[in-house]
């Protein structure tokens, strides 16, 4: 999770500066040269190993321009419950320039606390800053796609900084990512990503392999194939995450895998042998789907909870966690027009009829549909052949699509930043002259609007995810 910080300048003046001074009566009633310091930015961003450099401060004297000392350091952030601590740096100090200019490559990575020192022989002041320092990767738009081959590419565009917007940088995918960092690994048959606190993980079909990177730095530090341990695994999407470092994922021997992301261990628990599933939800907490039965299942203490016979009337077409709700779109058996909608909760208790209607439009989801939804904002969008739709979770579903795309282009990812603001469309255009035939279009949750949309920055877009600081 970010975390914002204002912080304001901190200045302080030396106690006891009488002693320091040779001879306080030669002064006389002089007054001291106080030293002010000014920066346009409180708050600072520096990459990995790459010289930063800090040269745009002012520093001014009151009185008599005397000679000036400076001293750079920086130490471990310190926070209270307000935020910024009255004195911003705790633990011990780490010297790293007396210059007026900072220049230095910093070899950590997160967010510390950095202090400038300036004196003059007769006052003393300090500016702090808050300085994160991160990897050219730390943050930013990941795309996973795949080729004809099933090969994976990684695209990935960096947010920005508001100093860099300010300078007129734009935002640019790279596009390179693996064969940059990871030369000689070559994603096969690649299926689904998902982030997870400072782990990026990819897995593969019928390799039933994971590969498990660093976050920050897209560094792959673990290529396991399970197919030995467990032959029937093919892995076809990471479906939630659970305590002890656990991601769970849905396989097309139609089984629920728990994977330790720390250890790079995958478990097939006792629970999960005699699950039949088609599919699974990505969330926080999994759902795992049996469409055939119309029953689902998601995960309890020890164990799962089942719709049971709930829905056994029903046909489900698509199910989406909001928040702490799951929500269920499914038609009634006995008379198909009827759409009925239904929200539960993670224990699967009784589900609440929200909606139960005879619609005179087929219903435009299918078990092929792409669906996400957005707490924030209270919606719902998933696809069909003709566009994407939306429905407000407090109303009947659209009977037309919100948003058109473009002929000759293929849906093929659907997702939201973590706030649920933005909506992330990956499209395929297959008759494509370029080489990368994927597609990035980004739209506003509330009003359906585009508001970005970058070409050719991947092969077939199957996961798009807003990378956070891990």
């Amino acid at each position: 999770m970010k975390t914002k910080y204002n912080i304001g300048i901190l200045c302080f003046t030396l106690f006891g500066l009488g002693a320091c001074l040779d001879d306080q009566s030669s002064l006389g009633d002089r007054e001291l040269s106080e030293i002010t310091i000014s920066a346009p930015h409180d708050t600072l961003t520096a990459y990995f190993g790459e010289e930063f450099v800090v040269s745009d401060l002012s520093v001014e004297q009151s009185g008599e321009e005397l000679p000036l000392a400076y001293e750079w350091s920086y130490g471990t952030l310190n926070t209270d419950e307000n935020g910024m601590a009255s004195y911003p740096i705790k633990d011990s100090l780490h010297i790293v320039s007396h210059d007026p200019e900072l220049r230095y490559a910093f070899r950590e990575l997160g967010t510390f606390g950095l202090r400038l020192r300036v004196d003059n022989g007769e006052t003393i002041r300090y500016k702090y800053f808050v300085l994160q320092i991160d990897t050219e990767f730390s943050e930013g738009i990941t795309v996973l796609s795949r080729d004809g081959d099933g090969k994976g590419r990684i695209s990935f565009m960096r947010t920005l900084t508001k100093e860099e917007i300010n300078t007129g940088k734009v935002p640019m995918f790279r596009t390179d990512i693996m064969e940059l960092i990871n030369p000689q690994t070559k994603m096969e048959d690649v299926t689904d990503m998902v982030q997870v606190n400072n782990r990026l993980l990819v897995c593969s079909g019928e390799e039933g392999r994971i590969y498990n990177m660093d976050s920050r730095t897209f560094d792959v530090e673990g290529i396991t194939s399970f197919k030995e341990l467990y032959p029937g695994c093919a892995f076809v999407k990471f479906a939630g995450v659970s305590a002890n470092n656990n991601i769970y994922l849905v396989s097309r021997d139609r089984r629920g895998y728990v994977y330790d992301y720390v250890l790079d261990e995958l478990v097939l628990t006792e629970y999960f042998k005699d699950l039949d599933v088609d599919a699974a939800v990505s969330v926080d907490r999994p759902v795992f789907v049996n469409y055939e039965t119309s029953v689902f299942y998601s995960l309890s203490l020890g164990g799962v909870n089942s719709s049971l016979n709930k829905y056994v009337d029903f046909n489900i077409w698509g199910i989406c966690p909001v928040g702490s709700s799951v929500y269920v779109i499914a038609t009634y058996k006995a008379m198909p027009s009827y759409i009925y909608l239904s929200q539960t909760t993670f224990s699967l208790g009784n589900p609440t009829i929200l909606q139960f209607y005879d619609s005179p439009v087929s219903l435009k989801v299918n078990r092929n549909s792409l669906l996400t939804g957005s707490k924030s904002c209270s919606c719902l969008y998933y696809t069909c052949e003709d566009g994407i739709y939306y429905w407000d979770l407090k109303s009947r579903l659209s009977t037309t699509p919100v948003i058109s795309i473009p002929e000759g282009m293929e849906i093929t990812s659907l997702s939201m930043n973590t706030a649920g603001t933005l909506l992330y469309v990956g499209l395929y255009e297959k008759d494509e002259t370029e080489a990368l035939k994927g597609h990035l279009y980004i739209y506003d949750v509330k009003t359906s609007v585009l508001v970005n949309q970058y070409h050719n920055i991947a092969d077939k877009p199957i996961a798009i995810v807003y990378k956070e600081r891990g």
